[in-house]
């Protein structure tokens, strides 16, 4: 019986299974590197939302902002139509949970567009429903937010009717308001600033 020796593998074949365990090693590193990465993005953005989610809690679901112009807001889709484009110090804050905003500005009545109509017995200080299916009854008449230049009560001294919102002067400044759901569970504050 004649013993006939394996012929040893060929240097090409052993280059090319060489290349296949080279590629795949790196190509597994690429996909393990993109998993972690992956995972790594959805933790930070999840941890972001998270801690959004608490500040916003935090602050009895209530955000603040601010424009140098009415311009300025409403380029930014932030503040409605009626606001002059010259109001300057805008401020307001609204509930992210709701429909209820409070507003001033240093601006005048008479910049008020001729679409605000004036308080009156035709035209009182009533809460114009946002969606289909809402009535006046729906809506509470006291505002519920706070801000250092929102006194109490002074939603219902508003003398114009703008859209869905009630509007008045004070002490130079235009005020503005507009009213929340019934339904919407008004959360602590913390104090204003």
């Amino acid at each position: 019986m004649t013993h006939q020796p394996s012929s040893p593998p060929r240097p090409d074949a052993n280059a090319a299974l060489a290349d296949v365990t080279t590629s795949s090693a790196r190509r597994y590193r690429g996909v393990g590197a993109l998993a972690v990465a992956a995972v790594v993005a959805v933790t930070t953005s999840a941890c972001g939302a998270i801690t959004e989610a608490l500040q916003d809690r935090n602050a009895g679901h209530t955000k603040e902002f601010s424009y140098d112009s009415g311009a300025s807001g409403k380029a930014a889709d932030v503040l409605p139509a009626w606001v002059p484009d010259d109001a300057s110090d805008v401020r307001g804050v609204f509930r992210t949970t709701g429909d209820e905003v409070i507003l001033t500005m240093d601006a005048d009545l008479a910049d008020l567009p001729a679409a605000c109509s004036a308080v009156d017995a035709d035209h009182p200080l009533v809460a114009v429903p946002a969606r289909d299916g809402l009535t006046v009854e729906d809506y509470r008449v006291d505002s519920t937010l706070r801000a250092t230049w929102w006194t109490t009560g002074q939603e219902q001294e508003a003398t114009r009717l703008c859209d869905a919102w009630w509007v008045g002067a004070q002490d130079g400044a235009l005020f503005a308001f507009t009213p929340e759901l019934k339904a919407v569970k008004i959360e602590d504050q913390p104090d204003p600033v």
